[in-house]
């Protein structure tokens, strides 16, 4: 309950401070020198390549070792975001993005979960005029929306010990389908048509007709890639 209400107040202030950022934008137009776009209606595409850090915990499972019950590791996805609008200051999107994670070492050495992740989500993006100059953009972007996937278990990390057969039945019985909740906050900042960022994601998969029933999934990226904007 605790962990729903931190998500929800933190979602408030990253897309209410989009409203606001709206209004101080442009009083600082003039201060950049930048004049005010016409009222047209203007799309941008972002795509970009992460990668990161993701931590897992999951409830439910028979084991709690070997990378069942929680399980660091890198994680790597790929992301496509829509922006349209007719202000350039604050506008609204979609996300789409799949991302890949098999805890440490991208399971090398064995997982206990294998994760492909698929999000899909609303966002709204700020331009921050007073870090923004001719040369760059600075972007503040918060997102809301679905996250599923599938989880592939494996015989977990580590070599076998007593617990082999227990082990073995895991991997057998524990691939499951997952649906749940995406929230997520991006600081990006665009050079032209080139852009850098990092990105915070948090994510409630409920397992579906599975003992791991619950499972959370929060990452943090480094992200490189492009921007196209069009003027419609």
């Amino acid at each position: 309950m605790d962990r729903a209400l931190a998500v929800a107040a933190l979602a408030a202030v990253v897309l209410g401070s989009g409203a606001l950022g709206g209004s101080v934008a442009r009083a600082d137009t003039l201060a950049l020198g930048i004049e005010p776009d016409e009222p047209s209606t203007l799309t941008g595409l972002e795509l970009s390549l992460g990668l990161g850090v993701l931590g897992q915990s999951t409830s439910g499972t028979p084991l709690d070792d070997h990378g069942y019950d929680r399980a660091p590791g890198p994680v790597t996805d790929l992301q496509a975001r829509l922006i349209f609008g007719r202000d350039r200051y604050v506008r609204h999107g979609l996300l789409l993005r799949g991302a890949y994670t098999a805890g440490r070492g991208f399971g090398r050495q064995g997982y206990g979960f294998r994760f492909g992740i698929a999000d899909l989500g609303y966002s709204m993006r700020a331009l921050l005029p007073c870090m923004s100059s001719a040369a760059r953009q600075v972007f503040l972007t918060g997102t809301l929306g679905l996250s599923g996937g599938w989880a592939d278990a494996g015989t977990g990390r580590g070599p076998m010990g007593i617990d082999e057969n227990e082990r073995r039945l895991a991997a057998d019985e524990l691939d499951h389908a997952a649906l749940g909740w995406l929230f997520g906050v991006e600081g990006s900042v665009h050079f032209g048509r080139f852009l850098v960022g990092a990105s915070l994601d948090l994510r409630q998969h409920f397992g579906i007709d599975t003992e791991a029933d619950r499972t959370f999934l929060a990452q943090a990226m480094l992200r490189v890639g492009g921007a196209f904007d069009w003027r419609d």
